[in-house]
């Protein structure tokens, strides 16, 4: 039975409603973030009130906070395109995955990871390539209790794959001399923490870094890219921060740091709108958070840093964040030719302004259902050949099974028969 969307209507006309409120409210909001934006230019004076959030009476800061010198960016400096660099080399990586199936006749999962290489400037056809990862050994599948991994297992170590798929491309290509520099471009935020419900959560996370390294190692501009970032709010937090007068004010109203303060329901992405221009990035700062703590304590190099930048094509305009590391964020001439590949690569296709490196790997690396069925069928026949019977499904699962399909088992007999 298909959705009865007439019972629908009057609810989504009440949604509506409620949207066109909470947009009046934002605009609001929005007038005194950017009066309080373009009023951020002491630098000196922010970093005094970021020394009173990671001091030991406040708690709950997860805003953003300027970048130690040297290098650092006044929080409200805006930065035009850049010129192009006359040669590059971009790593694009992504993947997807099967979960593991308590049901299926043998646990297994898939990790297919795919990486797409574009020659900027130089005449050389791009490089695209799959690397597909089934795994099904115990120790794999399965925790110390027996059970299967979770799904957030197999998130992180993908995402693991992900990054270790970068960092042998572009050490690879650093070795033959390919064209400077080497971009590599990941599909998400750089900050990855395995949480202590991820299977051999430490280390999965030393596997990370050790990635990171390999990257820096080879001399690669690594960034995460992140399309659509709705809920960040990290900038509003800092610029919650900079309206409270002193220690005092800051420590009696640490709660609301929490929320933004009076900028609360505000995110990032309407600030940056509101005020770059296509093409501009804003400065370069850093989320302050325990996590990108330990990256630093870590290694120094392995901060994360970010910016946003307004990418554009002939058809429309995007907020985008862009993670960078340190040794990345550092470096500006790193930070220029980011900066311009970025918005080389968003407007090679149609109205979509983003990276083409990074659609490409997507397309190479999705699994569809049918990629997963003809999966499952060469595991039955490989079970069928080894003379292992597999399992029939449960009776509900077997029943969805037929419910959900393209062809039904069964069909209407004709009157009389």
């Amino acid at each position: 039975m298909s959705l009865e969307f007439n019972k629908l209507f009057d609810q989504v006309q009440k949604m509506g409603d409620m949207f066109s409120h909470i947009d009046f409210d934002v605009s609001d909001k929005l007038a005194l973030a950017i009066q309080r934006f373009e009023a951020a230019d002491d630098l000196d004076a922010i970093r005094d009130k970021i020394a009173v959030v990671r001091g030991p009476e406040v708690s709950g800061y997860r805003g953003a906070a300027p970048m130690d010198d040297p290098g650092s960016e006044p929080i409200n400096a805006i930065y035009p395109a850049p010129a192009l660099p006359p040669s590059a080399t971009l790593i694009a990586a992504d993947g997807s995955q099967i979960y593991p199936n308590e049901q299926a006749p043998v646990h297994y999962y898939l990790l297919n990871m795919a990486a797409f290489i574009y020659y900027h400037g130089y005449d050389h056809t791009p490089i695209p390539a799959t690397y597909p990862e089934l795994a099904y050994h115990k120790a794999l599948v399965h925790d110390a209790s027996k059970q299967l991994v979770s799904s957030r297992t197999i998130d992180a170590r993908r995402t693991v794959a992900e990054m270790r798929l970068l960092a042998d491309q572009a050490w690879a290509l650093h070795r033959e001399g390919a064209p400077q520099p080497i971009v590599t471009v990941f599909d998400n935020h750089l900050l990855f923490w395995a949480n202590a419900d991820v299977t051999n959560a430490g280390q999965i996370l030393k596997d990370y870094l050790t990635a990171l390294g390999q990257l820096r190692d080879a001399n690669a501009i690594l960034c995460g890219y992140i399309d659509s970032p709705s809920r960040s709010r990290t900038v509003l937090r800092l610029l919650y921060l900079s309206s409270l007068k002193d220690e005092a004010e800051i420590i009696a109203k640490q709660k609301l740091l929490e929320v933004g303060g009076d900028l609360e329901g505000l995110r990032d992405s309407h600030l940056f709108n509101a005020v770059l221009a296509p093409g501009e990035r804003s400065a370069i700062m850093v989320p302050n958070s325990p996590r990108n703590f330990d990256y630093r304590q870590k290694n120094p190099s392995f901060e994360i840093a970010f910016f946003y930048l307004k990418v554009f094509n002939g058809y429309k305009t995007a907020m985008a964040r862009v993670d960078i590391p340190m040794w990345v964020a550092r470096d500006k001439a790193a930070v220029d030719a980011l900066h311009a590949l970025l918005l080389d690569q968003c407007q090679m296709q149609g109205r979509t302004p983003y990276p083409y490196a990074l659609t490409r790997a997507d397309e190479l690396a999705v699994v569809s259902s049918k990629d997963k069925q003809k999966l499952e069928e060469l595991i039955r026949l490989e079970l069928q050949k080894q003379n292992i019977q597999s399992p029939e499904l449960p009776p509900k699962a077997a029943s969805k099974r037929a419910a959900r399909s393209d062809k039904r088992p069964y069909q209407l007999k004709p009157e009389g028969r």
